[in-house]
């Protein structure tokens, strides 16, 4: 099936249950800004919630991560897959997207920064087939935290395969987004129940703003 048209909805917030509480390290951690192509963003509806506060989230924490100086990687997929690259997902999703960089580019605010790192995929998650976790070990890295779309695909797929690899995901509850808010939030809860730790993008972006204040200080 094409992608939906997707109607504006309001970002929820973390779960109130959570698993595990881990606490976010400076030097454990990495963002992966998650399928953030033009493909993938255009059924949202232009300026509005959730797009608007995904692109305003997902830039603020791209810059507290290389404030911080945690490694940043873009997952994208390619355009153009042959039916042999594209496998299952064609029964479910058709084609998917052209190699036209219409389709394949990241919007403009997020074009890739000399020393950030792209790993291209061709699953729902980031690991599958992918270099990710061998870059995250090259790295020094255990921590992912995650942001992009959609939540209840790519994301949560991403977020189980961290997690059956011995790396915490961090998913941030508004930097991601779906199809609409039922799907947001059951991703969401299924994440914080199982498989992470979710938090806000202010909570996060706080986080190392206070571990850089302690270091400081010493």
């Amino acid at each position: 099936m094409p992608l939906p048209r997707i109607s504006g909805y309001d970002m929820p917030d973390v779960p109130a249950d959570a698993a595990v509480r881990w606490s976010l390290q400076r030097g454990r951690a990495a963002l992966l800004i998650h399928d953030m192509q033009a493909y993938f963003l255009r059924p949202f509806a232009d300026d509005s919630a959730p797009l608007a506060d995904l692109m305003s989230n997902v830039h603020a924490l791209r810059e507290a991560c290389a404030e911080h100086d945690l490694p940043v990687i873009f997952s994208m997929q390619p355009g153009g897959q042959s039916p042999a690259e594209r496998g299952l997902l064609k029964d479910f999703w058709g084609e998917g997207m052209s190699a036209h960089p219409a389709d394949t580019a990241l919007p403009d605010p997020l074009a890739p920064r000399p020393g950030e790192h792209t790993i291209i995929k061709r699953r729902y998650s980031a690991f599958h087939g992918t270099s990710l976790e061998h870059l995250l070990t090259d790295l020094g890295r255990d921590q992912l935290i995650i942001c992009g779309v959609y939540a209840h695909i790519g994301v949560l797929h991403t977020a189980a395969d961290a997690m059956m690899r011995d790396i915490q995901p961090f998913v941030v509850a508004d930097g991601v987004a779906d199809f609409d808010r039922p799907r947001h939030e059951t991703a969401l809860d299924y994440i914080s129940a199982l498989l992470g730790r979710t938090l806000t993008t202010r909570t996060l972006i706080t986080a190392l703003s206070q571990q850089r204040l302690a270091v400081s200080r010493r």
